[in-house]
């Protein structure tokens, strides 16, 4: 007998006649891995294209020495980074599938993929909701109907798009607020949200979701984002071709001003400049004056980046030709090189400087390198520009977010199943996805970690040294080859300056058989699964191996296949910090099949999770002007029937399971 399962998590808020404890279970059918064959298709995030591995470099040594020096001599020693340093950027026009339909039905995938950092990082992780979608998006106070369900999101395709990018114009519902205040009681995630700003003059909707948010999300909600890739408003017809640095500065100026008028209760929360470093720099908006006239309101500097172009008409290479750039370090260094000059003054205003958005590239990534083991060595530390998380650490970047959208795109860190068969397959894990659990464990859960480029001399070996509290406790190592016939192997001999190293070092990789695989991807030994057969959580046992040390001679030999990410911990502590709980232990969103076609997760696991988030609003909000389906009810209309009904659903749960 097959079972049907269906992958959304039933939240019901119950408030303070349930003495303020959020329960948490699941009433409906959905997916099951089946043994069936796997639809096919050309979509990106489902493409079948696989290239040929780079040509391996030749007359690199067999042993490469990677000396640790003490911190108290590295004048280029970074700033502390949390584990949680990798995050995600998702779309708005796909959070209904992403985060789920709506506060009460979200995603146990997504969930799971989330809770994966979380028990790594030991900090919750960080989400943006956002994009091109959200600059002409409208809130309203009422879901809306599409099928069974009240929906969170509204999207269709305006019939002229000058977006090249292709994406459509969204609506969307006070309940996706609500949705978002719910994964962080499960999982104390930190949000950036993006507010519409295709009409600066007209910004009463905007303005009262920045209230509404703030309510909802509390401390939670790191910043809001106003505007969308400003600099490109001209090439993507939202502005006039002439629209200059000043016509935007006046915008935000009246903008920025209503905000002070409005209800609002924190006004300095505004991550800008949001721009593209397409026709303006960051350079040029702090020449302009950006950092001086709007200290009072910004608390974080961010801006989105693509290392690549492949939008329909700006495509220079395909895949096959981009690839060999994706594979070396000395790129990395020219990205740091052009951020170098802006990281001082940005810091020294007391803002964090944030890469709200960015991925392999732009409209999509590239079939074949996107969703291939080359996007998980590149996110970790390669390419010329804003993405690569252990180069940028080192520059005193402090998050960096892999942006997710639909099934079009080659680069997603996780995808849903289409809709016609959600309901018999799973998710789709990237392989950029492993890059943020590698990430996570490099710098662990002291949040003190600082990074180092070791400068290591062949590009295609690079190596970091992290230290907390002044001593080194981690290495990480890359090998960017692509052999299998071990030639390109290397062992990387680790020393240590001033002192010895320790009787044994532990360590865990990060490989596949090639950096063109696509599914046969582990991390220290487990695997996120095929094409449409993740539900989040990681697979098979997790592998450390312990490598005795030369103590004599001060040196600890870990051997580097060709390709891999290698993660060197020095004491046993620091591997501590990084370790997920195992087993019945960790954090995760199970589904189990029932012969009633029933979905269930245990209400007593998931009723410990009530976190720290913000207060529930409960203020209605004035309707927009759109028509709205009478079906669709603000979660204000839900309050008092909850406080009625509380007793009632809680005998049902004890009955349900």
């Amino acid at each position: 007998m097959s079972f049907r399962l269906r992958t959304t998590l039933l939240l019901s808020i119950l408030f303070s006649s349930c003495n303020a404890v959020t329960i948490y279970t699941t009433l409906a059918s959905g997916y099951a891995t089946t043994s069936a064959a796997y639809p096919i298709s050309s979509n990106g995030a489902y493409n079948q294209e696989v290239l040929s591995p780079p040509t391996p470099p030749t007359g690199l040594s067999q042993q490469w020495a990677a000396k640790i020096q003490p911190a108290n001599t590295l004048a280029n020693l970074s700033i502390s980074h949390k584990g949680n340093f990798i995050g995600f950027s998702v779309e708005l026009s796909v959070v209904g599938q992403v985060l789920g339909v709506n506060s009460s039905f979200l995603q146990p995938p997504f969930l799971n993929h989330l809770a994966n950092i979380k028990e790594r990082a030991g900090a919750g992780p960080i989400v943006r909701i956002g994009g091109n979608t959200q600059d002409q998006a409208i809130m309203y106070n009422k879901t809306f109907l599409d099928g069974d369900d009240p929906q969170m999101i509204s999207k269709y395709q305006p019939t002229v798009n000058g977006n090249p990018t292709g994406t459509p114009e969204v609506d969307f519902a006070v309940e996706l607020f609500y949705a978002m205040g719910n994964i962080t009681k499960l999982l104390n995630v930190d949000w950036y949200f993006g507010l519409q700003f295709i009409n600066p003059y007209n910004n009463t909707n905007a303005l009262e979701a920045a209230t509404i948010i703030q309510e909802v999300l509390g401390d939670h909600l790191i910043s809001l984002q106003l505007g969308n890739e400003p600099d490109l408003y001209a090439d993507h017809k939202k502005r006039p071709s002439n629209y200059s640095i000043q016509d935007y500065f006046s915008e935000y100026v009246y903008y920025l001003s209503s905000l002070d008028a409005s209800g609002a209760p924190n006004k300095k929360t505004i991550l800008g400049p949001s721009v593209a470093t397409g026709p303006w720099s960051c350079q040029d908006l702090i020449n302009a004056g950006y950092l001086t006239e709007f200290q009072n309101y910004l608390n974080v500097w961010g801006l989105m980046h693509y290392p690549s172009e492949n939008c329909p008409g700006l495509q220079s290479m395909t895949s096959q030709q981009v690839l060999p750039t994706f594979l070396t370090h000395s790129s990395a260094l020219a990205y740091s090189a052009e951020f170098a000059p802006i990281v001082p003054e940005v810091m020294a205003a007391g803002l964090p400087i944030v890469i709200l958005e960015t991925n392999t590239a732009s409209c999509g990534g590239f079939p074949g390198l996107s969703d291939a083991f080359t996007s998980s060595l590149w996110a970790i530390a390669s390419r010329d520009s804003s993405d690569n998380a252990l180069m940028l650490a080192a520059t005193n970047i402090s998050t960096f977010l892999l942006h997710v959208g639909g099934h079009g795109e080659n680069y997603n860190p996780f995808t849903p199943p289409p809709t016609n068969i959600s309901s018999t397959y799973g998710w789709t894990t990237g392989a950029v996805y492993y890059a943020a659990l590698a990430v996570a464990e490099t710098f662990g859960s002291s949040n003190a970690s600082q990074i180092v480029d070791m400068n290591l001399p062949s590009e295609f070996r690079p190596g970091y040294a992290i230290y907390e509290d002044g001593l080194p406790t981690r290495v990480a190592l890359i090998n960017y080859a692509s052999d299998d016939t071990g030639a390109s192997d290397y062992d990387a001999v680790i020393q240590i300056a001033g002192t010895t190293v320790p009787n044994h070092v532990n360590v865990r990789y990060l490989s596949a058989p090639s950096v063109s695989e696509k599914y046969n991807i582990t991390w220290a030994g487990q695997t996120m699964g095929g094409q449409f057969e993740s539900d989040g959580r990681l697979q098979g046992t997790q592998e450390t191996k312990t490598i005795e040390c030369d103590q004599a001679n001060n040196q600890c030999i870990v051997p580097m296949r060709a390709p891999s990410f290698a993660l060197v911990f020095l004491t046993d502590d620091a591997m501590a910090r990084s370790t997920a709980p195992q087993g019945s232990a960790s954090l995760t969103f199970a589904t189990t099949a029932t012969t009633d076609d029933r979905l269930m997760i245990a209400p007593s696991v998931l009723a410990k999770m009530n976190g720290s988030g913000g207060p529930v609003n409960t203020r209605p909000v004035g309707n927009t002007g759109k028509s709205q389906s009478s079906a669709g009810i603000s979660r204000s209309s839900f309050t008092p029937v909850l406080n009625l009904l509380c007793g009632v659903i809680m005998g049902c749960l004890l009955v349900l399971v």
